[in-house]
């Protein structure tokens, strides 16, 4: 159960980085809507950036937790 638990951890924080990277950095344009900001993390404030890859990394294990079975949120 240990092992499942550091794969939560590191793979979250990994799908964390990566999305972050894509808000900040990708402007993605989908017709009416557009995904990302196209900047820089400078531009967009180191606070902001933290902030994001925190609750990405959050939300990941969150799901990853209740996928992979390891009851982390329920021990």
């Amino acid at each position: 159960m240990t092992i499942k638990r550091w794969i939560v951890a590191i793979v979250s924080i990994i799908i964390a980085a990566a999305l972050t990277y894509v808000v900040i950095y990708l402007r993605i344009p989908l017709g009416p809507v557009t995904i990302g900001f196209g900047s820089n993390a400078a531009k967009f404030a180191y606070s902001n950036v933290a902030l994001l890859f925190i609750s990405l990394a959050g939300v990941a294990g969150i799901w990853l937790d209740y996928f992979l079975g390891t009851q982390i949120l329920k021990s």
